[in-house]
């Protein structure tokens, strides 16, 4: 997979947040995208998404990284990645 552009404020927040850049990987190929009716959309892991993982990866790599998976990014309108965090609250689709 190609590496997605990151904007220097999604990098220091990757890094300060902690979150593997692995998991954002896995979150940019696996992940489900909505709206945030901003000009931007939030990527975020679906139940549908962490199976997809988990096949791909196989059981025991999984549970290594299911606690890191709770994460999510925003990407703008030319497609690259603004911010990165952890998942505190439901993410609202339409």
């Amino acid at each position: 997979m190609d590496r997605m552009p990151m904007t220097q404020h999604a990098q220091t927040r990757l890094r300060q947040r902690g979150i593997p850049p692995d998991t954002l990987a896995l979150l940019l190929e696996h992940g489900c995208t909505v709206h945030d009716h901003r000009g931007a959309e939030v990527l975020y892991l679906t139940r549908v998404g962490r199976e997809n993982i988990r096949r791909a990866k196989g059981r025991q790599a999984y549970r290594r990284l299911e606690s890191s998976l709770n994460v999510y990014a925003v990407i703008d309108g030319d497609g690259r990645v603004i911010t990165v965090g952890h998942r505190t609250h439901r993410i609202n689709r339409p």
